[in-house]
């Protein structure tokens, strides 16, 4: 079995190379990596393929010349020499480019002008001070045209809303290599906010004010705008957000905003139904009710059902300070778990606060009241806990789908002091980080890691679900949900104390919806007197479906398991 696991990584990291070796062949050389990168851009020959007719190559490469004269041209290269040579084999067709670039442009004169109010704005004083573009580079027309679209974008995002340009002048002597500039661009008044209707009859308007980040006679921000329509849009209560300042109605340089606010759907359910590997068939049923009050508040109640894990949760929320980041919640839930290591029964009554800083950080902070009934093996316990303590994440990628480069981090921290209230005192921290990388050839690299460690001088009275279990899905696939850990002296997976996992895996997409994956996850739950490492290794698939993405792994245990292998399903985001 491991053999053939062995083989088969060996041919799945081969594979790219296999399938870049079936593609025409096109050699650029006598170019720098920028020059190289824009030439590869323009070039209409690199979207053909080895199957496409001879007719079209001899079109596309007649094309090439003009279409790389372009591409060094915006770089500042407006003289080049270009050889090139093209082969057709039985298989597959071959164009060979020696390009020299020759002698760049440089810009010999640069003047760009504010004229109008904005003239002795800091803001636009400060950007003159660092022009992408300055006397003596190379001639980029790609920075020439952002100098003029950051002009512009300043003055949308900073209120002058009359802007123009009086000059735009480029002025290139191909004899002498050499380019002039001139932008003279007149910024006109700077407006403010004038009067702010909000139009909405569903929620007190000193509660909706709280969502704006814009203010009569603040100046006009188009950035402001923005944050408010997001601001409004992502909360519940609001099926349309349209906001629409009122240009036809300026006076005095002041421009009064509209904000026409459609409600939402006081009332919403959800119905699903599912499978996870770790838990079973799952059913799961939600309610919401968006509005109860015109101060905000809202109600939530989740109930899901599996043969492993079932649980009922609702919770009261109640907006606060900054409404759009700021919630006190009151919840109560019941918890079901039995997988085969123990059985666990959990009513739980919780207050908390969460907040969302602007930098992206989650905090939760948390005062759990639980009892837990639970069963090791023969031996049944009841806990009573109180406990306090807070959670903190922070997310980061370039697509929410299937991100390429990203990265996410949690931690927590709890403790339980023995009281007339708690059976049993402890303290725990736990830290969970995954980062994802690009690799070449529409691969990506998958790592991530759990840490735990808890401190208490009385284990057997801490419920499972304050104990470290290992295996499944998110810790080492190719072992059942939670079946490593310490056991007793009867064989009993009891849990442990401390938690190290670590994974890493390769993914490698062979369009743009299948892909294929290898991995290998290592770690365990563990006391710190006895440690055991179990390692699990395996592939798996990937489809990027109409409904988000799915992961089915096949994995196998290296260390002595219950079972000889596992099969792995999971769907969603994966940071």
């Amino acid at each position: 079995m491991l053999q053939w696991v062995a083989a088969t990584l060996i041919a799945l990291l081969l594979s790219p190379a296999i399938a870049r070796a079936e593609e025409p062949d096109i050699a650029i050389r006598g170019l720098n990596d920028e020059q190289q990168g824009n030439v590869r851009a323009f070039l209409s020959l690199l979207q053909e393929k080895c199957q496409s007719p001879a007719w079209r190559i001899e079109k596309l490469f007649a094309k090439s010349d003009s279409e790389i004269k372009k591409a060094l041209k915006a770089l500042g290269y407006y003289r080049p020499e270009i050889s090139k040579q093209l082969h057709f084999g039985e298989a597959c067709w071959q164009a060979e480019f020696d390009i020299k670039a020759g002698e760049p442009v440089k810009v010999a004169k640069i003047n760009v002008t504010i004229r109008g109010e904005a003239e002795q704005d800091t803001i636009f004083q400060r950007y003159l001070q660092n022009l992408p573009l300055q006397r003596g580079d190379t001639l980029n027309h790609g920075r020439y045209e952002k100098i003029k679209q950051d002009l512009e974008s300043l003055a949308l995002e900073h209120g002058y809303l009359r802007h123009k340009f009086i000059k735009k002048s480029l002025r290139v002597n191909t004899d002498t290599s050499q380019a002039d500039i001139e932008l003279i661009f007149d910024s006109g008044p700077r407006f403010q906010f004038g009067d702010i209707k909000i139009n909405q009859d569903i929620l007190d308007p000193v509660f909706v004010h709280r969502y704006l980040s814009i203010a009569s006679d603040d100046y006009y921000s188009s950035k402001q705008l923005a944050k408010t329509y997001n601001a409004l849009v992502d909360s519940l209560y609001f099926r349309n957000v349209e906001i629409k300042p009122q240009m036809d109605l300026a006076e005095d340089n002041r421009v009064p905003v509209a904000i026409d606010l459609t409600p939402a759907k006081r009332h919403a359910y959800s119905v699903g139904v599912g499978f996870a590997t770790d838990i079973g068939p799952l059913g799961s049923l939600g309610y919401q009710n968006r509005r109860i009050n015109r101060r905000g508040h809202h109600f939530s109640l989740d109930l899901a059902a599996s043969p492993v894990l079932s649980s009922a949760e609702g919770q009261y929320m109640i907006p606060y300070k900054h409404y759009r980041n700021d919630y006190v919640s009151l919840g109560a839930g019941y918890k079901l778990e039995q997988p085969n290591s123990f059985e666990s029964e959990e009513a739980k009554l919780s207050l908390q606060q969460q907040h969302v800083y602007e930098n992206g950080w989650r905090q939760n902070l948390f005062l759990d009241l639980s009892y837990e009934t639970f069963t090791i093996g023969d031996v049944t316990q009841s806990t009573t806990l109180l406990v306090p303590g807070g959670r903190w994440q922070f997310t980061r990628s370039n697509n929410a789908l299937r991100p390429t480069q990203g990265y996410h981090v949690n931690f927590s921290f709890a403790a339980a002091p023995e009281t007339f209230i708690s059976d049993a005192n402890f303290v725990q921290a736990t830290a969970y980080g995954k980062l994802i990388n690009s690799l070449p050839w529409s691969a990506r690299l998958i790592t991530r890691a759990s840490l735990g460690a808890t401190l208490t001088d009385n284990f057997d009275r801490l419920p499972t679900s304050y104990r470290f279990y290992a295996g499944g899905t998110e810790t080492i696939r190719g072992y059942q949900y939670k079946e490593l850990g310490p056991t007793n002296a009867q064989g009993d997976v009891i849990g442990g104390k401390m938690l190290t996992v670590a994974s890493f895996e390769y993914e490698q997409f062979l369009s743009e919806s299948w892909g294929i994956a290898a991995f290998v996850d290592a770690g365990n739950a563990y006391n710190i007197e006895d440690i055991t490492i179990k390692t699990g290794v395996g592939l798996g698939l990937r489809w990027v479906s109409p409904i988000g993405p799915i992961r089915l792994d096949f994995a196998v245990p290296l260390n002595e398991s219950d079972s000889s292998f596992q099969f792995h399903f999971a769907a969603g985001a994966q940071l």
